[in-house]
């Protein structure tokens, strides 16, 4: 293999074509337009940072073998404006991983001008390998929480839908299980405060509102207009994953704000949850706010990631928890992971790679 080098324009094909080859489908040619998403979303997005690139591999033959995609996040620690380096796709071919591709690409990544890196949706290897490059688990943000409402019905979207619709009489029988758990959840879940209004969030408000949630935390992300525009047209786009929610949960007298919550909604399935600002104090009328308007648009599940400072209002929900171990972080400096474990900070899936469409999107559109 040839060293690592920066990913350039004119690699977004092979990179298609590699991705598409080993993560995707398994087929040699890639849809038409995964190579302009690859260059959408690493080289065009408003906070691309040619310091902190996309890194790929070569063969002897020219060809790229291995990638690592980088996703620059702008932040602030203890006021100081820091970079965030998101590692994004791993990916090497079938014949160059036993000669260690992935593990250097991670390698060179993880050296970095960047003051902290981190990745959310890490595999059982790429633990491994950061593990033993210095790198840590954040270990409450690998725990994924759960409120079920649908059991049955979240059971049924594991089928395909062929599958489901011959189910015939079993399906009969799943909605009655069903409906007798949503009886006895009715008595379970935390009604919404009659005491907050919900309105539609948007980068304007975000951005408006983020120093009084942020205020007492030394870590977050430092959004700007441009990448809040880049960030919500991007994520709305991931359309398989449900529709995009985003709401600023206020109380109606004093106007005071308490919080925003931005989630998929996804009826019938699963509904994901990105990010949850909030201080401490309110985080229990916004999480309620959020159970119950994903509960009225016929969600079968709600799901997230653990932030520490929502651990115990989630216990309080009865909220399932389930360890996944896919948030890592590395920082030479020790203050910034502190300020993770701690809970000072505000890093959410929101703010990393989780989200993204690369492997789920069909790409039929060049």
């Amino acid at each position: 293999m040839r060293g690592i080098r920066p990913f350039a324009r004119n690699d977004a094909p092979a990179v298609a074509r590699l991705y598409e080859l080993v993560v995707r489908s398994g087929a040699a040619s890639p849809p038409p337009g995964l190579a302009a998403y690859f260059e959408r979303t690493l080289l065009d997005h408003p906070w691309a940072d040619a310091e902190i690139p996309s890194l790929v591999i070569e063969d002897e033959a020219g060809e790229v073998v291995a990638f690592q995609g980088s996703h620059v996040r702008r932040a602030r620690f203890d006021g100081q404006a820091i970079r965030i380096g998101c590692a994004g796709q791993l990916v090497a071919h079938p014949r160059v991983r036993s000669r260690g591709a992935g593990a250097q690409l991670v390698n060179a990544y993880l050296q970095g001008p960047q003051e902290l890196t981190i990745t959310d949706g890490a595999t059982h290897t790429m633990r491994q390998i950061w593990t033993l490059l210095g790198g840590h688990m954040a270990h409450l943000e690998c725990v994924s929480w759960s409120l079920v409402f649908a059991p049955a019905q979240l059971v049924a979207e594991l089928f395909k839908p062929t599958q489901r619709r011959s189910m015939g009489p079993a399906r009969r029988a799943l909605a009655q299980f069903d409906g007798a758990a949503q009886r006895a959840l009715q008595i379970l879940l935390p009604p919404p405060w009659p005491r907050v209004v919900a309105e539609s969030l948007n980068p304007a408000t975000m951005l408006e509102h983020l120093p009084s949630i942020v205020g007492p935390l030394r870590l977050y992300l430092d959004y700007d207009r441009p990448y809040l525009d880049w960030l919500f047209r991007e994520t709305a786009a991931v359309g398989v994953r449900g529709r995009l929610v985003a709401q600023l949960i206020r109380e109606p007298r004093r106007r005071r704000i308490l919080g925003w919550y931005v989630y998929y909604l996804k009826p019938g399935g699963s509904a994901q949850v990105l990010q949850i600002a909030v201080g401490e104090r309110d985080a229990g009328a916004v999480i309620d706010h959020l159970l119950n308007h994903a509960y009225a648009g016929g969600a079968a599940a709600v799901r997230g990631r653990i932030e520490p400072r929502l651990l115990g209002v989630l216990g309080e929900r009865r909220s399932l928890l389930q360890f996944s171990g896919a948030a890592l972080v590395q920082a030479d400096d020790h203050r910034i992971l502190d300020a993770i474990a701690s809970g000072q900070s505000l890093l959410t899936r929101l703010d990393g790679e989780w989200w993204m469409g690369h492997h789920l999107l069909g790409f039929s559109q060049p």
